[in-house]
């Protein structure tokens, strides 16, 4: 029997003296957008097992969650625009969960093949509590009821290699801001709720193969992964800065390739009777298949939005062990690969052909380093150096912070763009007790 306590605390400090108004001009903004958002959360959870029989392992669950997230939004309008107060970003919301789960193993021929299976039958109910500023609310209850299962096989072909199959269901249900929005962004623009959305829904199937050589491993998977009404944000037809939450008109569905590998060099070199440590590792996907299919037929892509077509992290970790004074030095790179975007910033026409243009964002490495000493027992000193080469870029945002900038001036409020933080140091003392 578990139980668990969440609190977790937003305060946004936002400010856009320059907004894009309803006519897709420039308009005076906000001068202070406070938003506090709060969300609390208790839950239980019990878990009886039991083995059945020889090989056969049984699981049953209950899990119990009860969440409530309230949110408060202040605006300062600049010189000239004096503004009404409008709802927080997040409507005010209470939900609680219950799901009922049972999933059973069965291991046989002398405990080489492995099969399992589960399924859980989850009942929810999302509230639409009072929010503030929210001109025409109307609180509700929204049921919902959904059946998820996971099944699949492991296979131990040799003592090295081990094979694996895999399928399993989720699913997504809306939030009380999906369903009953009605708040301005920092931009200007508008969103509302659709009380008639559907819970998402996914499906995804994986093969794969892990093989444990001497001193390395590798792991290998294919998948597929498809999921049904995606909630997603659509522009309102002939209603210029505004949207609508709607489910996603077709499936979005994403194919790929998975891989990790570790190796312990000195220990394949044979060299272990030695305090001294140096390992490599390595993992990465690539999606060869990526496509939404209820992209609107005018889109200039039907990437998958937000997600990236390959990624990848590599490092080395070298040092010593067994001796008075422990030390390593780790290198780390991590490459973030294409991504496909539709920004919600203000981009200049030769960024931006049109409004909805969805963007393809190159990709870049990041390489960060970190060495540690244990001087006493449990406690080490430590220094790290993150984006090592001052890299700038973003993840996300097209127009970064340098000139020349891709951001429209006149919306920028004096600003060049977004860039993720540059070189970074830092030190310090890490004690485990």
């Amino acid at each position: 029997l578990q139980g668990y306590a969440v609190q977790d605390v937003d305060n946004f400090r936002w400010a856009s003296p320059i907004i894009r108004g309803s006519t897709g001009m420039p308009a005076l903004g906000t001068a202070a957008d406070y938003n506090r958002r709060q969300l609390d959360i208790v839950g239980t959870r019990l878990q009886p097992g039991a083995t059945l029989w020889a090989g056969n392992d049984l699981l049953a669950g209950w899990d119990w969650e009860t969440s409530g997230l309230r949110s408060t939004r202040d605006r300062i309008g600049v010189p000239g625009n004096p503004l009404a107060q409008v709802s927080p970003q997040d409507n005010n919301q209470s939900e609680t969960v219950n799901a009922l789960y049972i999933e059973d193993s069965q291991k046989l021929f002398d405990d080489r093949l492995t099969l399992r299976g589960g399924v859980r039958r989850t009942f929810g109910t999302t509230s639409f509590d009072l929010t503030p500023n929210l001109a025409g609310q109307r609180p509700r209850e929204v049921d919902y009821q959904a059946t998820t299962y996971s099944t699949g096989a492991t296979f131990k072909a040799t003592d090295r290699l081990t094979l694996r199959l895999g399928y399993a269901t989720g699913f997504r249900a809306p939030t009380a801001t999906e369903l009953a929005a009605d708040f301005n962004t920092l931009g200007g623009g508008r969103i509302f709720g659709n009380p008639s959305l559907s819970p998402e829904t996914s499906r995804q199937i994986e093969a794969g193969a892990a093989y444990a050589g001497s001193g390395w491993r590798v792991d290998a998977a294919i998948f597929q992964n498809i999921i049904s009404d995606r909630i997603v944000t659509r522009l309102r037809p002939g209603v210029a800065n505004t949207s609508d939450y709607a489910n996603n008109a077709g499936d979005v569905v994403v194919r790929g390739v998975e891989l990790q590998f570790d190796a312990d060099l000195l220990r394949i070199a044979r060299y272990e009777d030695t305090r001294w440590r140096w390992s490599v590792f390595a993992n990465g996907n690539y999606n060869f298949d990526m496509e939404d299919k209820g992209a609107a037929a005018t889109a200039n892509s039907r990437k998958v939005e937000r997600v990236y077509q390959y990624q990848a992290a590599i490092g080395t970790r070298f040092g010593q062990s067994g001796g008075q004074y422990d030390w390593s030095i780790q290198v780390h790179g991590i490459l973030r690969g294409p991504m496909w975007y539709n920004t919600e910033e203000n981009l200049v026409a030769s960024a931006e052909p049109f409004r909805e243009f969805i963007h393809r964002k190159d990709p870049f490495w990041v390489w960060n380093v970190r060495g540690e000493v244990e001087v006493a027992k449990g406690v080490k000193l430590f220094a790290l150096v993150n984006n090592l080469f001052n890299k700038n870029e973003h993840p996300i945002f097209i127009g970064l912070d340098k000139r020349p900038s891709k951001l429209d001036a006149r919306f920028a409020n004096g600003g060049f763009g977004t860039s993720m933080p540059g070189l970074e140091v830092q030190g310090g003392l890490q004690a485990r007790f």
